[in-house]
């Protein structure tokens, strides 16, 4: 990187915007602002999902997925630390919509 370029992003006073949900999980608690690289790859699996999902879909699943998480002390389902909060996260919101957005098909008239 050259001097004009670190002074450029030294001076840039322009604030980073961030997806609805990446917000979400700041404002929560979730994660922190201060690393922007894992902000960003928050955002882009955010935008990814909206692709597949509905809004109203991933505003439960999120919110869903957040709230298990923070009760478990942010640890994994063998009480060990969560290493990557990014792929647990990711995983685990994946899942729930998934179970969300899937039809279950109960046949009442069916003998077995």
């Amino acid at each position: 990187m050259n001097q004009d370029t670190r002074k450029f992003m030294k001076n840039d006073k322009t604030p980073q915007t961030h997806h609805f949900f990446t917000r979400e999980l700041i404002r929560r608690k979730f994660i922190s602002s201060d690393n922007e690289f894992d902000l960003y790859l928050f955002d882009a699996l955010f935008e990814n999902l909206l692709q597949h999902y509905e809004f109203n879909d991933m505003i439960i699943a999120v919110s869903y997925t957040i709230s298990c998480i923070k009760r478990n002390k942010f640890k994994d389902e063998n009480g060990l630390d969560i290493d990557s909060i990014f792929a647990y996260f990711k995983v685990s919101l994946t899942n729930n919509l998934r179970r969300l957005t899937t039809p279950v098909y109960i046949d009442w008239l069916d003998d077995d």
